[in-house]
């Protein structure tokens, strides 16, 4: 997921890493205090976690709810706003891409996994799931984690692994279309807490 405004420079350079991103003029819509988590954090055997780029394997997921709805009215973004990227499964095949079991960003440190490693160990129906509530509390915790496990890109996601995107709204997809006229654009409201899942 990303700010809308990001898609052009995303669609010719790529999905960059949070180090490399800070090269360029882009609007973030990542919450600080978790970025301030992640730059902490090194992958054994591999890079520091800013020097990925990072995929969610499901962007339904609470990183997106608190940006759409946080408390502080200040750090929300509108939908219309944001674009979720669709990207080709095979930047799996990517040498010395890390797949994690929880997100990267967690108290509890995530285990950092090979491709071949980690995929069998993610939940599907976890990670797909419509919510992540349950009525015990950590309980709760462990899936909003568990549905925010990661794939991890050294440096960058190169713009032919780009498949299309999601816009909440036929208007939204038209101000994303218009930036980026290359682009597959499909309204998909859900993908935004908007609406049934289809």
């Amino acid at each position: 997921m990303t700010a809308v405004v990001n898609v052009p420079s995303i669609v010719r350079a790529g999905i960059l890493s949070h180090e490399a991103s800070k090269r360029i003029h882009h609007v973030s819509i990542a919450s600080e205090e978790v970025q301030a988590r992640r730059a902490t954090r090194t992958i054994p055997g591999g890079l520091r976690l800013h020097q990925y780029a990072n995929l969610y394997f499901n962007a339904r997921n609470s990183m997106l709810f608190r940006r759409l709805r946080d408390f502080d009215t200040t750090k929300r973004v509108p939908a219309e706003e944001i674009a979720i990227l669709r990207v080709a499964a095979d930047v799996l095949d990517r040498r010395g891409v890390v797949i994690t079991d929880i997100n990267a960003a967690a108290d509890e440190e995530p285990r950092w996994h090979t491709v071949e490693e980690g995929l069998p160990l993610l939940d599907a129906t976890i990670i797909e799931a419509e919510s992540w509530n349950h009525s015990d509390y950590w309980e709760k915790v462990r899936r909003m984690q568990q549905m925010m496990a990661e794939v991890l890109v050294p440096h960058r996601v190169a713009p032919e692994y780009l498949l299309g995107a999601y816009a909440v709204s036929e208007a939204a997809a038209a101000v994303l279309s218009g930036l980026a006229p290359t682009l597959e654009v499909v309204v998909h409201p859900y993908m935004f807490f908007k609406g049934p899942r289809p």
